[in-house]
């Protein structure tokens, strides 16, 4: 009998053992043997900014890194790690221009995010090591970089869990042909970051004799990307009493606290480069390119506007963005949204404003300008809603206006298209329908 328990109780421990193994595996970062695979980026570019955070294996949302982010050049060449089949080459919200190779022989997917160029179509088959993409900033990026991550899984064909690192899925070659291994930075994978702007401000270093070491993690393991001379002041983003993310001399990663001091808080602060802004006497019908990267001393948490009539109105051309990022570019999604080639002549003001994580509200940019003739036009100067030009507005209007929408008119004249917008949001619909109606009654009163 007692042998019978032994047995029983053997059996079990070895199911529970096997059990606890399946549930692990998934989520460990070595069940297999490295793949060969190419370095992603031209070998030149091999700062690792942000590393894969395998907690994305129990929380499957973006506050954990699914793959490793790569400093690189915008412009600068994508390569295919691994051959394989296109399933998607397009935009992805969030990770921008982005890039999905499937790999049969692996069972897994590479991805490729916030490309500036796409260079291949879905359905596509690539070699190990084809120029795919080129590096950008696009989606929700703070810079020009590669973000590359590796899964098993698509869910609605977007990246989904499980994800493995890639700095322990392949071993990697020279991706100019050389054969020459590719080593990238010594580091350990980041955990999760602790680390709050609680202690953000201008700072000095503090006991040092030559220099304070930039590092690429949390740790004295992580690669030194850079130095921090004795005396000199930087900035500090967040950090969380032990280690700080640090700013010095277009640098960024991470430095020990234990040897800085606070100089000065740091305030909420937000500037525009390269910004455009239309001005003077625009022609209708014309395009207009917005341009502007906005970088801020907090993160960006709202970003909206466009174009507004001048009286303050907001017309249809206006977006609204949530970068989350210290940077963000306005061709990225801004451009693609406001349309002025569908405004109407008028009197017209575009507008910028951005919101920090801090409260702070920043007007970035702001100008005036003239679509066609201005308000001055004889569309203007005419009795709104008079679409049949008899001077007066009485309910043969409403009902021209009816039948264009319900296309039983043989479509408008510019005029009468001019006449129909009360709203002036640069659309004829229902709710100018709605607009004249009500004019009407009151012109009657």
């Amino acid at each position: 009998m007692k042998n019978i328990f032994r047995r029983a109780a053997a059996f079990l421990v070895i199911t529970a053992l096997v059990f606890t193994a399946q549930l692990w595996l998934p989520f460990s970062q070595n069940v297999h043997a490295a793949a060969f695979g190419v370095w992603p980026t031209e070998s030149r570019f091999k700062n690792i900014t942000t590393y894969f955070d395998g907690s994305r294996n129990v929380n499957d949302v973006s506050g954990y890194h699914n793959g490793i982010d790569i400093e690189a050049d915008g412009g600068s060449s994508i390569f295919a790690a691994y051959g394989g089949k296109v399933i998607s080459a397009d935009w992805k919200d969030g990770y921008g221009y982005m890039v999905i190779l499937y790999h049969s022989d692996l069972g897994v997917y590479t991805f490729y995010a916030h490309a500036s160029q796409l260079l291949v179509s879905a359905g596509a088959a690539v070699n190990q090591g084809d120029i795919i993409a080129q590096v950008g900033s696009t989606g929700n990026s703070s810079g020009n970089h590669l973000h590359f991550g590796i899964c098993d899984t698509l869910q609605a064909g977007w990246p989904a869990r499980t994800y493995y690192d890639p700095l322990s899925y392949f071993t990697y070659s020279d991706n100019a042909g050389g054969g020459t291994t590719v080593a990238p930075p010594t580091t350990t994978a980041e955990p999760e970051c602790s680390c709050t702007d609680d202690c953000a401000g201008a700072y000095t270093t503090k006991g040092v004799v030559t220099y304070l070491n930039i590092r690429a993690g949390h740790n004295t393991t992580s690669a030194v990307i850079g130095e921090i001379p004795a005396g000199a002041e930087f900035t500090v983003t967040k950090g969380n009493g032990e280690w700080a993310h640090v700013e010095y001399n277009g640098k960024k990663g991470y430095a020990s606290m234990a040897y800085m001091q606070l100089k000065s808080e740091l305030k909420s602060g937000m500037t525009i480069a390269g910004a455009t802004s239309p001005s003077g006497t625009i022609s209708k019908g014309s395009a207009f390119s917005i341009k502007g990267v906005i970088t801020s001393n907090f993160k960006i948490t709202k970003v909206y506007g466009g174009v507004y009539f001048r009286g303050g109105e907001v017309t249809s051309q206006y977006a609204e963005a949530v970068p989350n990022a210290v940077k963000y570019d306005l061709s990225s999604y801004f451009d693609r949204n406001i349309v002025f080639n569908a405004l109407n002549d008028g009197d017209y003001t575009y507008k910028i404003t951005a919101e920090d994580e801090k409260g702070g509200k920043f007007e970035l940019v702001k100008s005036d300008f003239i679509i066609g003739k201005g308000s001055g036009t004889a569309a203007e100067t005419a009795v709104a809603g008079d679409i049949n030009a008899d001077k007066k507005l009485d309910i043969s209007d409403v009902v021209i206006l009816q039948d264009h929408l319900l296309n039983k008119s043989e479509g408008f004249t510019k005029e009468q298209y001019e006449a129909s917008d009360l709203n002036k949001d640069g659309n004829v619909d229902v709710f100018d329908l709605v607009a004249i109606k009500k004019a009407v009654i009151k012109a009657a009163e």
